[in-house]
This record gives C-alpha cells, structure tokens and sequence, in this order.
C-alpha cells in the first residue's frame, strides 16, 4: 500500500492496512521519516516511491497552499507518473481533495487498466441554472467510460461516527473559551492577533502526534506510571542481560528462563502505549 502524506489521516489509513497485513510505503516530509520508520512504515522520498509496486494507493496531504498561478500546491499531485508506478490492475482509494488527483491521469490508467478500481470522494455543487460545478465534475466522464470500476461519493467520507467527531467539537467550544476568557489562541493558523498568546497545539485523544500535554496526562496517571515504569525496567534488564552475553549457551538459558516475562512486559507496555495514545510522531 501506498500512502501519501503523514498527516493524522494519512497515518490512520497506514495503521490500517499493517493492522491487514500489508506492507505501508509513506511518503512524506524527510523530517517525518523518523516517526513514519519508527512505525514500522517505509518511508518513500517521492510520490513515485510511494506507488511504487503498490496494489492501493491512497492520498492524504490536502490542497496544499494557494500559489501564483491560482492553483493549489497539491493539486494533481497524483498524476501519471505515480499512476505508472502502481502494481497493474491497482486500487486508488481518494478521499482526500477531489484535485489531488490528475482526473485526466487516471483516466488513461483506467483504460490501461493500471487502475482496476477507483474511489473518489469529493465536493459536487449544483449552480442556479441546474449545471454541475466543483472537483467532482471531472471525475464523472469516468462513469460512463468504465461502468462498475469507478465509486464517486459527494465528500461524504467526513460523517463517520469516530469518536474523534465528539471529542473534536468539545475541543472547538475549549478552544473558543480560552481565546475569549484567557486570551490564548489554541492551534492557531497564521499570525496571532495583537493581545493575545498562543495557546500551542492541541490534539482530540487517540489523534494526531504525541505531546507534551497527553504526556502529562499520563503523570497524574499513579497506577499506569507503575506499570509502564515497571514494564520498561523488566525489558531493560532482560534485553540488557542478553545483548551483553556473547556465549550462545548462555544465551540460550537466559532466554528459557526470562522469555516469558520478557513476552508479558511487551505486551503490557504496547497496551498501556496504545491506551494513552503513545505513539507516532511528538509535537
């Protein structure tokens, strides 16, 4: 699997298709590549990397910034040339922006059959005189041209019943209250307006990178400060015992006699990681 860009999506989507068994090429920023790696992610330098030998390919980095020309920085992003580098007969799921991808591109991919499958979610508006307008409009000539191979959805991927929907619009009220009663502009986009401060960034739990705020959370957390800090020392002391035994004999032992409590740290520190939203990248 392909994916494109390591956003809080982009990386949803990947931990879902390792969760499938299936190796995740992400490509992104070169300073994410420590996260995306850390992960268990390839991390691809281009696009192209990206799609390269991949069965589905799917697209998450948003538009992207307005530029000069009128055009956003991201748009057909996902043109032939990663088209081309697909596995034949691929799947391209895109439920980012409808312009991320060259609908001209997949186009031809499609008729070649490159592209088996599509699925595109993206905005359709209807003008007062009945003629159909946004990004969707390119992709419905596709239709047509390749019954039973082409799902258009009309940006409806957003209505999910993701907990993060919830805990997303109790962020919004905080985030209003602190900018009226402290000032304090929490995730703020651009400049911040004169007399106030910045309240840094802020995630909904179980989304986005870790920071300092879930960390703290934890520490007020007395009986999960016990088991990570014991988990952690027990795997400390186990792995250290055994990188510092050269003697495979001894090795041997060390293993039969502390494999299993080695085994059991594991999965109570993955576990308690995973509860508190302990991993990807740090903000």
């Amino acid at each position: 699997m392909g994916v494109i860009g390591y956003g809080n999506i982009g990386r949803e989507v990947a931990k879902l298709g390792k969760a499938f068994g299936m190796t995740v090429a992400i490509y992104a920023r070169e300073p994410h590549r420590k996260w995306i790696e850390s992960e268990g992610f390839i991390y691809a330098s281009t696009p192209e990397e990206a799609a390269a030998g991949a069965d589905v390919l799917s697209p998450h980095t948003g538009l992207g910034a307005m530029g000069d020309n009128g055009k956003f920085a991201n748009a057909g992003l996902v043109g032939a040339s990663v088209l081309n580098a697909l596995n034949d007969g691929a799947i391209l799921v895109n439920y980012d922006r409808g312009e991320v991808v060259d609908a001209d591109a997949l186009h031809a991919a499609m008729e070649s059959r490159k592209v088996r499958f599509a699925a595109i979610d993206a905005d359709l508006f209807v003008a007062e005189d009945g003629s159909l307008f946004g990004p969707m409009v390119p992709y419905r000539p596709l239709i047509e041209a390749f019954p039973g191979r082409l799902e258009l959805l009309p940006h409806a991927a957003a209505d999910t019943e993701h907990t993060s929907r919830v805990e997303g619009a109790k962020q919004a009220v905080d985030q209003i209250l602190s900018a009226i009663r402290y000032r304090a502009v929490i995730n703020c986009k651009g400049d911040i307006p004169e007399g106030y401060t910045s309240g840094g960034p802020q995630t909904v739990p179980g989304v986005g990178k870790v920071s300092g705020s879930i960390l703290a959370d934890v520490a007020t957390d007395a009986d999960a400060l016990a088991r990570l800090r014991d988990a952690s020392e027990t795997l400390a002391a186990i792995w250290g015992a055994i990188e510092s035994t050269r003697d495979p004999v001894r090795r041997a032992e060390l293993i039969a006699q502390h494999g299993e409590a080695l085994t059991l740290a594991s999965n109570i520190l993955r576990t308690d990681l995973d509860a508190f939203g302990l991993n990807g990248g740090y903000a």
